[in-house]
């Protein structure tokens, strides 16, 4: 991987789902955070390093899993750009479309047993509030037929956002 000094993070486009289906655990996945993307549900950002996407994040405005704040969700860097600011600017960008949009804090959750996620957080700012029993939903893009659910046991952790 090339040097990450020309990382830019900008707003996910449909030409970028190629390079997104890995980083969002599948294509069909991708394809539906970007159409809630396009329909203002919520903001999916993607870092760009030499004409590459090297990782992606989604923040849902409502509905996230400590309302009122906003959920960010999907954070996700390519193994070679890991350990190299591109979480951290990801998340950073998030806050700030947050703050522009009048949140006073942001939410998250993060699996129980994922110790790297909660001190990546933690080292953010980010403090676990409460456990949080995480229903998901595997949706086709093509039909909305929703072809699996189920939950998993994670913290919900926040952050007051500064300027807000």
């Amino acid at each position: 991987m090339s040097p990450l000094d020309d990382l830019m993070i900008r707003a996910a486009h449909r030409v970028d789902l190629d390079g997104l289906g890995e980083l969002a655990g599948s294509q069909d996945r991708a394809e539906v955070r970007l159409q809630a993307a396009g329909r203002g549900e919520e903001a999916m950002l993607v870092a760009v390093a030499a004409d590459r996407v090297v990782g992606v994040v989604s923040v849902r405005w409502r509905d996230g899993c400590d309302t009122p704040n906003p959920w960010l969700y999907g954070l996700a860097v390519v193994a070679p750009a890991r350990r190299r600011g591109v979480g951290r600017a990801l998340v950073a960008a998030s806050e700030a479309a947050g703050v522009a949009r009048g949140a006073e804090a942001m939410s998250l959750d993060v699996d129980v047993d994922d110790e790297a996620a909660v001190s990546f957080y933690q080292r953010l700012g980010y403090v676990i509030v409460r456990p949080h029993q995480h229903r998901w939903r595997a949706v086709d893009p093509r039909t909305g037929a929703v072809t699996g659910e189920g939950t998993a046991p994670t913290w919900v952790m926040r952050r007051h956002l500064p300027g807000a």
